[in-house]
């Protein structure tokens, strides 16, 4: 007989905005089974639990006074520390990029005097670049949390921290537009800064967290202008679908603030403070009616933690992992199916049937494939002594021949010799293509052209300076450089170098460039498909002339395009 035993997940998180918070919430229905506050002290200007001492009893008290039962798996919640965007290089080791994160946690203000319990997770893989996000908390506070949760008698499942436990909330509550396509912009402000969140669907592109100054002591207008001036410089450089703005202090209003941002796209709100005007979830009889609209972002997040895991953001971290050392190793015993099994003798003779019908199946298997293979390998070996004997015939009948006729090493010489600007250019745009600068189209023979597009000027000028050092003596120039929108712009055309013109280049999404020696006008695309299609005729007809005769330049193929 198998009894499952439901699995209880309880969200604990803190917070200088609401202090210490506990609730267990139904998934499927989205109410709020048990719910408690307790107030604490968190220190915004350390980024850490004032007494946690205080706080270990607290939590304990709070636990008790709402009758979660031992064995309850907790996830615990605490405000960011740091979250953290970066590119780091494809070729990168997994060692590499860890030490990486650890060399910057390092100088975190927040983290030098505790050694850092830090997560990642990679989210954007590239040719040329992984984008990894990270997050960490400090190592020596959550050690001394975890030991002493066990020793209450309970069990942590995951720790989380509020820039991850914000966004999976407003994704359950389907406060925000997740789609795999959308780019839109998450915007949080709580009562020492703000931070701005790029977004693509799930996935975390960037994040920019600015330091504000504001209170109760200062006037609206005052508040309102310092949030305003820190965030709007950075949301100017992040166009996007929707702007979604959260605010978690009671100084702010997530509604009156969005409608004084200024921004390119439709800006939606939520309110997670005292302007909250009705309740994120239903509560059940047993929840006190007054915490109604003052249930957390926070604190949803961390209770639904487990059964959100498919479906949460591609970026969230859970940060009891192996860096936290043996606490994490011994504290965190292996589940069977997502529960506790209570195993009978019955139990046990179905699965030693099962699973001697399993090895007995695999047996079956492994026995069958080995008879093919055999097979096959007998067939082969007949195929390769056929092969032997014909390759035998032909040496006989061939002995004759000198190996002197063709001499490899001249004919390598003299294909090195006349190439080696060609060979020179492919180790140029094999190395030196500086980020964020792609190849559109890469033409190579006696006359270069190189044309490609990037999101900034700098990255192109810096390509060309490469390839002009490269060769100092090559009459190689660029050629064109301009708004990809707006057509190319020629150097040359004194009435395309005002000012204007430079400050409209300045805002383009991104540029496209030319860079050749050949001073012949550029050929379209419609042209130069027609001309392909006419060199595929003619290179049939002068196949037979040629095939006696080629010269090491002839057996260099010509390198026509390349796509980045």
């Amino acid at each position: 007989m198998i009894a499952f035993k439901k699995r209880t997940v309880i969200g604990v998180s803190v917070s200088a905005e609401t202090g210490l918070e506990v609730a267990e919430i139904d998934y499927p229905t989205g109410t709020v089974m048990k719910y408690g506050r307790k107030a604490v002290e968190y220190s915004a200007v350390k980024r850490e639990i004032a007494d946690l001492d205080l706080f270990k009893e607290t939590l304990q008290d709070l636990l008790e006074e709402m009758n979660i039962q031992k064995g309850s798996e907790l996830v615990l919640n605490f405000p960011t520390v740091t979250y953290k965007v970066a590119d780091y290089p494809s070729a990168m080791e997994l060692a590499q990029v860890e030490a990486a994160i650890e060399e910057d946690l390092y100088d975190n203000p927040y983290l030098r005097n505790s050694e850092p319990c830090y997560g990642y997770a990679l989210v954007n893989p590239s040719l040329q670049f992984n984008k990894y996000v990270y997050t960490a908390l400090q190592k020596t506070t959550l050690i001394e949390l975890i030991l002493a949760i066990k020793d209450m008698g309970y069990k942590i499942c995951a720790i989380d921290t509020s820039a991850d436990s914000v966004l999976n909330a407003l994704i359950y509550l389907n406060r925000v537009n997740t789609e795999p396509d959308t780019n839109w912009v998450l915007l949080t402000v709580d009562n020492s800064c703000c931070r701005v969140i790029s977004m693509l669907g799930k996935e975390c592109l960037d994040c920019f967290e600015e330091k504000i100054s504001i209170g109760e002591v200062l006037s609206d207008a005052e508040n309102y202008a310092s949030v305003i001036s820190a965030i709007e410089p950075v949301l100017k450089n992040l166009p996007s679908k929707y702007l979604c703005v959260v605010s978690k202090t009671n100084v702010i209003s997530a509604e009156i603030l969005s409608n004084k941002i200024n921004y390119s796209a439709p800006i939606i709100y939520q309110e997670a403070n005292g302007y909250l005007k009705e309740a994120l979830l239903n509560i059940s009889p047993l929840v006190d009616t007054e915490y109604e609209k003052s249930i957390s972002l926070d604190v949803i997040g961390a209770a639904i933690y487990n059964d959100f895991h498919n479906v949460k953001s591609a970026s969230a971290i859970n940060l009891f992992n192996k860096t936290l050392g043996d606490v994490y190793l011994t504290e965190q015993p292996p589940t069977i199916m997502n529960g506790k099994i209570v195993l009978s003798n019955g139990f046990l003779t179905t699965i030693g049937v099962i699973v001697a019908a399993v090895i007995a199946l695999i047996s079956i298997v492994i026995s069958s494939y080995f008879t093919i293979q055999n097979s096959n390998m007998n067939e082969d070996i007949s195929y390769m002594e056929e092969k032997i004997a014909k390759i035998d015939q032909f040496l006989d009948k061939h002995k004759s021949l000198s190996s002197e006729v063709f001499d490899e090493g001249d004919e390598i010489k003299q294909g090195l010799t006349h190439n080696k600007n060609i060979y020179s250019y492919y180790t140029i745009v094999g190395t030196e293509i500086p980020q964020k600068l792609w190849l559109t189209h890469l033409k190579l023979s006696d006359k270069t052209t190189i044309e490609g597009q990037a999101d900034n000027i700098e990255s192109i000028y810096a390509f060309f300076r490469s390839i002009k050092d490269y060769n100092p003596s090559s009459e190689i120039s660029l050629q064109d450089l301009g708004l990809a929108t707006a057509g190319p712009r020629n150097f040359g055309d004194a009435d395309s170098d005002d000012v204007e013109n430079i400050l409209t280049s300045l805002d383009a999404d991104f540029y496209k460039f030319r860079i050749s020696d050949d001073t012949a006008p550029a050929v379209t695309e419609d042209e130069e498909d027609a001309n392909n299609t006419k060199s595929k005729k003619s290179k049939k007809s002068k196949k037979t002339k040629n095939s006696k005769k080629s010269s090491p330049k002839e057996t260099l193929p010509e390198l026509e395009v390349i796509n980045q």
